[in-house]
């Protein structure tokens, strides 16, 4: 208020001063009008050095940042760690950004449809360069860790099992689940792959359901894809966070629901968004068979594991490439669940 109260005595008195010398007011209106125009080239003399200084800033950072790439690529051991780490680093950094997007998807639940990555074909060609394999070539058999936790130092190639307290889910209760949830499934999860052409969307999973009706020579392979917040949440109801997961890896949106008959044949799991993996078996039973990945399998050896009811397998797929293989003599239906963290 002080400033605006000195202008109007100013503009005050230059009006007084232009009646005592028979100044006509227009004379005076150009002189404001003059001195408004100076005010307004100077603000944006100041704005547009400002620009240029942003830009040069920009221009200086972008640079140094390819010259850091550039030399990060060429140094093999510094590349080995980045490729290795680098998820593992920027995931929990992005949490606090989840959390702020979490009240914004809610009131608009639409936006979640940009959060997609069916435009983007996997290389099956990719390989990484002199990839350090030194970790997983200790791994000689898959352990039961249940009850130990996992430390900032562990062993990240290593793949253990652990028993989980969860309750049974079987199609029966995967039924239940879509009926009390159907709208919300059929708008944002429905589609559903699958070796038998009947099962194209998750309502013909429900409807013609596997051990009410099971396939003629009880083959068939299911996979449901989830990556949607909504139907997420409610999947995780059935399939809770499990015990022990440490605290500064962050869950990926993306997860999956395997359903296969008991001679299912093999097939290979997907490769999801984070490199911590763990596949969560709600009922039946099925042979998991950890196969060294491409850049690995001079060092590392493949390893079997009979993933039960109540059981989790953990593993890491920048190591180990999953393989689900049907059990001996097994007559029940298989159903899993597989997430990742960074």
């Amino acid at each position: 208020m002080v400033n605006l109260d000195a202008y109007k005595r100013s503009v005050c008195e230059i009006r007084r001063y232009a009646i005592e010398n028979n100044i006509p007011e227009e004379e005076v209106n150009k002189v404001f009008e003059e001195c408004f125009r100076v005010l307004e080239i100077t603000e944006l003399q100041k704005s547009s050095t400002s620009s240029r200084t942003l830009f040069k800033y920009s221009y200086v950072a972008t640079l140094l940042s390819i010259i850091c790439a550039i030399a990060f690529y060429n140094h093999p051991p510094t590349m080995h760690f980045l490729m290795r780490n680098s998820q593992n680093f920027i995931y929990p950094g992005m949490s606090f950004f989840r959390q702020l997007a979490v009240p914004i998807l809610t009131r608009y639940p639409s936006l979640t449809e940009w959060y997609d990555e069916w435009c983007l074909l996997e290389n099956p060609y990719f390989r990484v360069a002199d990839m350090d394999c030194r970790p997983c070539s200790l791994v000689k058999s898959i352990p039961d860790l249940t009850g130990r936790n996992i430390s900032s130092s562990w062993n990240v190639s290593l793949v253990f099992t652990r028993s989980e307290s969860i309750k049974e889910v079987n199609l029966k209760v995967i039924s239940i689940m879509y009926a009390k949830n159907k709208h919300i499934f059929d708008e944002d999860s429905s589609k559903v792959s699958s070796n038998n052409n009947s099962y194209r969307v998750i309502n013909d999973v429900v409807t013609k359901r596997l051990d009410l009706q099971p396939t003629s020579s009880e083959n068939a392979r299911i996979i449901w894809r989830i990556n949607r917040m909504k139907p997420g949440r409610i999947i995780r109801k059935f399939f809770p966070k499990p015990i022990g997961t440490p605290n500064w890896w962050g869950q990926s949106v993306e997860k999956f629901i395997f359903i296969d008959e008991p001679k299912s044949p093999a097939h290979s799991l997907p490769n999801p968004e984070c490199s911590n993996v763990i596949l969560q078996c709600g009922s039946g039973e099925r042979l998991i068979q950890l196969v060294p990945s491409p850049e690995c399998q001079q060092d590392c050896t493949s390893s079997t594991v009979l993933l039960t009811a109540g059981q989790s397998l953990w593993y890491n797929w920048w190591y180990w490439r999953p393989v689900s293989l049907p059990a001996t003599n097994s007559t029940s239906i298989f159903i899993s669940y597989l997430t990742s963290f960074c």
